[in-house]
């Protein structure tokens, strides 16, 4: 009975109605609907702001009833997944491609114990939560840490940002790196793990 009412509830947690969960500005365009999803019961409170002039192609997936996304005005956004427990903030002017992924936390811990519990819950949730998986994973041996993507960045196709990561203001991000380190404003940086490649002169 008590599997059944948590099945209902978490079902509801793939966002249809966005307002309550959500400050959009009037002037931002999803081409395509706006995906929040939620692996743990949600709160009544904003998660995600979103300012002017945005195109935003994204799915938000919340595994943690802490997260929050942040994004800035005109913003575009071709095609992204940001996958969060504690923070992402996007700043304004901000361009990325598609095929990006956005990740704020380690999924699992490096210790292979705490793995093979997690591979346990996993599988009971999975058959008990029609697919949530996650609903009672324990968190706390995974690291998590908040992700800024400052003003006027570009970020190329299949490219991966990793926990605890600033991107500097303008720098650019080459397809398909991944970022696993802080960017310095201002220089491109490409390859896996990313490095710099080339400094960029500030616009004056």
């Amino acid at each position: 009975m008590l599997r059944k009412y948590w099945t209902k509830i978490l079902k509801k947690n793939v966002a249809q109605d966005h307002s309550s969960y959500t400050n959009i500005h009037k002037t931002s365009i999803f081409p395509k609907k706006l995906k929040l999803r939620f692996d743990v019961i949600k709160e009544n409170r904003i998660y995600v702001t979103i300012g002017e002039k945005c195109i935003i192609v994204a799915n938000f997936i919340f595994e943690s009833a802490k997260g929050e996304i942040s994004i800035g005005n005109n913003v575009h956004i071709g095609g992204a997944n940001l996958i969060l427990r504690s923070k992402i903030t996007i700043g304004n002017n901000v361009t990325m491609a598609w095929d990006i992924t956005i990740y704020d936390h380690d999924s699992h811990s490096i210790y292979w114990n705490y793995r093979r519990k997690d591979n346990e819950q996993c599988y009971k949730d999975y058959l008990a939560y029609e697919g949530n998986n996650v609903i009672n994973k324990d968190w706390e041996h995974v690291n998590s840490q908040p992700i800024i993507i400052s003003d006027k960045v570009w970020i190329g196709f299949g490219v991966t940002i990793l926990k605890g990561v600033t991107i500097g203001e303008g720098a650019i991000v080459g397809a398909k790196s991944v970022v696993t380190k802080n960017v310095p404003a201002w220089c491109i940086v490409a390859g896996n793990p990313a490095r710099i490649v080339k400094r960029l002169e500030e616009p004056k």
